[in-house]
């Protein structure tokens, strides 16, 4: 099966430099370091006019000065080495607190990540998601949750630390875990559609796991919840980081026990079973099947094709 988007193959971590107080000059020194511009964790995209709209804006260290900016102010994170070559992500958003005069100054845009993200190469989306969820982090987390006082950035951005001496609590990225389930029977796999799904889009269904619960039982209670299904035991497939805005989605697959729909119509506005052979022919009836880059897609289109 192939490769899922977001999924960082080449990416050394590089979790000891981390721990350096003077990484960034380290990285900055190397004369192939690469530099991932953003605003609010959103990557900055270039115009059409200047090249592929999709097309992120990667600098190298040295063009740093030539950007105007206070970039001392900037949030900082080390990504990781791609190939060797170093990646550092900085977010300008405190630099720049308006979105469209850092448009305006460095040209390009901030645009729908969701959307865009798709166009990109898969090693370029798994750049830009990591970068966009940790960032997303340092800014839900700028205060301590046990005292209140301000958070320090430690640990090239993966670490955030409690300004309190008499606190000093460390605190960690976190990752909140989601199933998501293909559920099929008899050749029939089961869609649905949510209220927050793009028009007319049906998928697989999918929830966060909650505490206490195995996957599998994630699994279980997720579908029994929204469509009224039981299914027997879930097989875990493959899973996906997913940064929006940051969760682990985790695959599975299940034979339905019942196949009587009872949906939840504050989750679900309507489900239905699809034959196998008539998925593909959904769009043709003005029905969306889930973006190619999704883990759902992924799961359909393995179990259409008999590989799951």
């Amino acid at each position: 099966m192939d490769r899922l988007f977001y999924e960082a193959t080449d990416l050394d971590r590089d979790a000891q430099l981390r721990t350096r107080e003077n990484w960034r000059e380290l990285l900055l020194a190397e004369v192939t370091v690469k530099i991932l511009i953003c605003h609010g964790g959103d990557p900055l995209f270039a115009w059409p006019e200047d090249m592929n709209e999709h097309e992120l804006v990667v600098v190298g260290g040295p063009a740093l000065p030539h950007l105007d900016l206070e970039i001392e102010r900037a949030n900082w994170i080390y990504i990781g080495r791609q190939g060797g070559e170093a990646v550092i992500a900085i977010d300008i958003e405190p630099v720049i607190s308006d979105r469209d005069d850092a448009i305006r100054r460095l040209g390009g845009g901030f645009g729908d990540m969701r959307s865009r993200m798709a166009a990109l190469s898969e090693d370029e989306a798994a750049l830009a998601a990591q970068a966009r969820a940790i960032f997303n982090w340092h800014h839900k987390h700028r205060f301590c949750g046990v005292c209140g006082h301000p958070n320090h950035v430690m640990e090239a951005g993966y670490r955030l630390q409690c300004s309190n001496p008499a606190c000093g609590t460390p605190h960690f990225p976190r990752t909140d875990p989601a199933v998501i389930m293909l559920i099929h029977h008899n050749d029939h796999v089961l869609l649905a559609r949510s209220p927050q799904f793009l028009p007319g889009t049906v998928s697989v269904l999918a929830g966060f796991v909650e505490p206490g619960e195995t996957l599998e039982q994630a699994v279980a209670r997720e579908v029994f919840e929204e469509v009224g299904i039981r299914i027997k035991r879930a097989r875990y497939i493959a899973s996906q980081p997913w940064p929006f805005p940051g969760s682990l989605m985790l695959g599975f697959v299940a034979e339905a026990e019942t196949t009587d729909i009872v949906i939840d119509e504050k989750e679900i506005e309507f489900a239905m079973w699809v034959h196998r052979d008539d998925v593909a022919g959904l769009p043709e009836k003005d029905i969306n099947l889930p973006r190619p880059i999704s883990i759902a897609r992924y799961l359909l289109e393995n179990w259409r094709e008999g590989r799951i």
